[in-house]
């Protein structure tokens, strides 16, 4: 059954996006997309690398 990487509920439970990252499918839900846009540090256990991805981009409007 596929979980998002972070909170690990189930596609039964919430939508789920796919993500493509070091050959590999991975799955995270929109409540915690944020998460891997502003914050992936807090991924580093489920998204090995996640710590390095560096400070967030900057936005403009």
């Amino acid at each position: 059954m596929l979980t998002c990487l972070r909170c690990k509920r189930s596609e039964e439970e919430v939508a789920l996006l796919t993500l493509k990252y070091r050959g590999e499918n991975l799955y995270i839900c929109p409540q915690c997309l944020p998460v891997l846009i502003h914050k992936p540090e807090q991924l580093a256990q489920s998204l090995p690398g996640a710590e390095g991805f560096g400070p967030p981009a900057e936005h403009h409007h």
